[in-house]
């Protein structure tokens, strides 16, 4: 069984999403209400006897392996048991089954203030809850996962457990995790690793410096590239060889490594195609027959990191935009932002469900270069930050720097009076996710240079009745950045700050 937990705000938009997927039901709890509106005032009551908690909503998910099945009432049980193991003794609950995936899972809102005004515990909640869920496997004889502080892999992100929730399809990232430990579970050499990963059309890229000493490794699969450092300390160069045993030696393996990869360059396709090898190959032919000669050909896959040029890219944004670097580190490590080989800054566009559509690249003008994932462009992907899983309010911008520096500036106000947002840097109208944006009360639009995209501004608000335009000015935000950080009274933005993305 996989447990997942995260903590919030909003009572009201946390019910509205668990009871606006197809086929969802409320299964259990403690309360009198049946939909959103009466659940959410009833949790109202909990909230009142400690106003002082800003964070009083918790939000756990409890899903079974696939094909395995539990009936209402057991699936109840269980989430009586877990939020009782947690602490959740004396709080206001309630239990809602959906069918949207291919394996079975419950989701539970509760209320972090207990009846008596106090509030539940979050110490070690992670660590409590894996243990909570393996006695539960236990009890119900349930199929058991690894504890998720034992796994040195980056877990998924929530935009990918929300495309696995949606589609039942692992991210490539996940796919490429779990491909690199089917490669590495007899401790091959490095090149054995590497021709295995090619056989499964995964594009292995081994990084040296002038002295031919290993300075990193990347991988891509269906045109996204992570370096291994995105992937986890076990998938970068030394990790593979400490965490998964892979054997290397230099003098012994490099020659085979660079021609691997050179074979790798030539023909990067799997030697035996996959179903969606297959389906990449059939989409390619029909658009060869509707349009045989191309007018411009465009790259098929995002630029391949290069991590020895991060330090250097970071430096560059926090110079010449007044970025926090913390905020720039972790959007770095998060796979979001990254150095390319060329030393160009790449902005990852993604969808909603955290699918890269395209890398929007930042050229020395301060311009942005779209690369396309694909030889046709999607446009139903952004750059974007949300600051909470669940989203309360929506900004959306011109471009990535403007999304970082309003996230910069705003975090200077204080938590208790910041609402969980969504920055989105908007291209044009196809790029804005309209359907999410509809359930939202408030939609700010704050892009530069208003005159020039007034036709855009005015088809989102067509769309968007609750929107409201605001002007940054001339400055920009990246500029009104620049000069709250030159004006001595203005709050400091922290670089030690713990940036929840």
């Amino acid at each position: 069984m996989i447990g997942k937990h995260i903590k919030g705000k909003s009572f009201r938009g946390l019910l509205n999403y668990l009871f606006g997927k197809d086929g969802a039901r409320q299964i259990g709890g403690n309360m009198e209400g049946t939909n959103p509106r009466e659940l959410a005032a009833e949790f109202g009551i909990s909230r009142r006897l400690n106003p002082k908690v800003s964070r009083a909503v918790y939000h756990a998910s409890l899903s079974l392996a696939h094909k395995e099945s539990l009936d209402d009432d057991t699936w109840d049980e269980i989430a009586q048991k877990y939020l009782q193991a947690m602490g959740f003794d004396m709080n206001q609950y309630v239990v809602v089954r959906h069918t949207d995936r291919t394996h079975e899972h419950i989701h539970i809102a509760a209320s972090r203030i207990q009846l008596d005004g106090t509030t539940v515990s979050d110490s070690w909640d992670d660590r409590r809850s894996e243990a909570v869920i393996r006695k539960l496997e236990q009890e119900y004889n349930l199929q058991s996962v690894q504890p998720s502080w034992e796994k040195d892999k980056h877990s998924p992100t929530t935009g990918e457990r929300r495309h696995i929730a949606r589609t039942g399809e692992e991210s490539v990232r996940v796919r490429l995790q779990r491909s690199l430990d089917q490669a590495t579970h007899d401790h091959p050499t490095m090149p054995e690793l590497i021709e295995r990963t090619q056989q499964q059309g995964i594009n292995v890229r081994v990084g040296y410096t002038r002295t031919g000493i290993v300075k990193g490794i990347s991988y891509q699969l269906d045109g996204v590239a992570f370096s291994g450092t995105h992937l986890g300390k076990a998938y970068t160069f030394p990790g593979l060889q400490k965490h998964r045993g892979v054997n290397y030696s230099p003098k012994r393996d490099d020659k085979r490594i660079q021609k691997l990869m050179e074979q790798a360059v030539e023909n990067p396709t799997p030697a035996v195609p996959s179903k969606q090898d297959d389906k990449r190959i059939q989409k390619l032919m029909e658009q060869t027959v509707e349009n045989p000669t191309p007018a411009v050909t465009q790259t098929n896959s995002l630029p391949i990191p290069e991590p020895t040029n991060w330090e250097q890219i970071r430096l560059n944004l926090s110079q010449q935009y007044n970025l926090p670097n913390s905020l720039l580190t972790e959007l770095h490590e998060k796979g979001w932002l990254y150095a390319s080989q060329t030393g160009q800054a790449i902005f990852v566009e993604r969808t909603l469900d955290d699918l890269p559509t395209l890398a929007k690249q930042l050229e020395p003008t301060g311009n942005f270069t779209a690369i396309p994932l694909n030889s046709k462009a999607r446009k139903n992907g952004s750059f974007w930050i949300a600051t909470d899983a669940t989203v309360e309010r929506a900004v959306l911008l011109s471009d990535p720097i403007e999304v970082l520096s309003v996230i910069a500036l705003e975090s200077t106000v204080d938590k208790e009076k910041r609402k969980p947002t969504l920055y989105w840097s908007v291209g044009d109208s196809e790029q804005i996710p309209l359907e999410f944006l509809r359930s939202l009360d408030t939609v700010v639009i704050a892009f530069k240079d208003n005159e020039k995209v007034e036709d855009l501004i005015a088809e989102i608000l067509a769309e968007l009745p609750q929107a409201k335009k605001v002007s940054p000015g001339k400055a920009d935000c990246n500029g009104m950045l620049t000069l709250s950080k030159l004006q001595p009274n203005q709050s400091r933005i922290a670089e030690s700050q713990g940036w929840e993305l």
